[in-house]
């Protein structure tokens, strides 16, 4: 009887939920100065901009891809090339840097068009966008020197813009849309398979669409019906407000980014026009503040990028002083009361062991 009891108790320790984890821990580093970061791959490797032009920080030291002062970086995939664009005020010719080569990507533009590449994926194929003087403004998808334009959710030409593409070719951005007040307003949009999906919106007239991870799931900004902008998250079909961040009752805020794990990262205001990082996960915004380490006063008030590591590219301030910085996770332990069923169930195991003559514990 002794023994059974014994084995039904290891058996329930064993089968708690010792994989829950802790919240996650942080430390902050801060990028060098002038060093304005834009975005990060899955290695941790960001590109950004100086007065020197793009430049890319790969942990150690800065890195000028020599591309002149008016160029402007804004993608970088897992091999570490680059997209972004060249010309005056972050529009020009969209350009893809790879193997210490520049190529142009995208329609060939004319003296009164600009554009920019926005995404970047691990295959190569780069998405982005450019405008004629006119005011019109088109999306395009540049396969390895095939182009596509995307078109717009209204069937007319006015304007859309592609952000991001993940690695099955999905894109996403924003368009301007049937029965809109404006020929100006815009809806996001995922377009695959030589089609435009309208995501639709919170409640509000307008949304756009930041990012796309390889599960097909979007982030991105949202007007509701009160006319404030929400971060949203695009999943199974349906656009759902993040909601407030925890001990806030605000809402207002963007999405910029999401891993594969399906956290998200971006912005919230607190009140007047003050803000703060967030990152959701498991279904909960938070004050990424909350998870970070030895800031010394140093607040983290916008949450660019973030990859499967879960490091995290944002902008931290302090004293009207700003700076770009990574997070790199310290640790994400499993929580203390589930690491004390574990540790219990751990030695019952050793002391059943120890008997050697009782039967094999079999979990059956």
């Amino acid at each position: 009887m002794l023994r059974k009891m014994t084995r039904r108790c290891l058996v329930a320790l064993l089968a708690c939920p010792v994989v829950a984890l802790a919240d996650p821990v942080y430390s902050m580093t801060f990028l060098p100065s002038g060093f304005n970061a834009t975005a990060m791959n899955s290695s941790g490797r960001i590109v950004g901009n100086t007065s020197e032009g793009v430049s890319v920080w790969d942990g150690a030291s800065l890195i000028n891809l020599g591309l002149g002062a008016n160029s402007y970086g804004y993608a970088i995939n897992g091999r570490g090339d680059v997209a972004g664009a060249l010309g005056s005020w972050g529009y020009g010719q969209p350009f893809l840097y790879t193997s210490e080569a520049m190529h142009h990507v995208g329609p060939v533009l004319d003296d009164v068009q600009a554009g920019r590449a926005n995404g970047l994926n691990d295959l190569g194929q780069v998405a982005g966008e450019y405008a004629t003087f006119g005011g019109d403004q088109h999306a395009w998808v540049d396969a390895h020197g095939t182009i596509t334009m995307l078109g717009t959710l209204s069937g007319r030409v006015t304007w859309a813009a592609a952000t991001a593409i993940n690695n099955r070719g999905q894109i996403v951005g924003g368009s301007t849309y049937v029965g809109a007040d404006s020929i100006y307003a815009g809806h996001a949009f995922l377009y695959q398979d030589g089609r435009m999906q309208d995501l639709g919106t919170l409640g509000g007239e307008e949304s756009f669409a930041t990012d796309i991870n390889d599960m097909g799931q979007v982030v991105g900004w949202s007007y509701d019906e009160t006319g404030d902008t929400v971060p949203f998250l695009y999943t199974g079909g349906s656009m759902r407000s993040l909601g407030p961040l925890d001990r806030y009752n605000y809402v207002k805020g963007e999405a910029w980014a999401i891993n594969n794990a399906g956290m998200v990262v971006g912005w919230s205001q607190l009140w007047a026009d003050e803000r703060t990082a967030f990152l959701y996960m498991d279904g909960k915004m938070t004050d990424l503040n909350q998870f970070v380490e030895g800031t010394d006063g140093w607040q983290v008030v916008e949450a660019y990028d973030i990859n499967d590591a879960q490091q995290i590219l944002g902008k931290a301030c302090r004293d009207g002083e700003c700076m770009s910085v990574r997070l790199d996770l310290v640790s994400a332990v499993p929580e203390p009361g589930n690491y004390a069923l574990l540790t219990a169930g751990l030695v019952l195991l050793a002391g059943w062991r120890k008997t050697g003559k009782r039967e094999s514990l079999r979990f059956s």
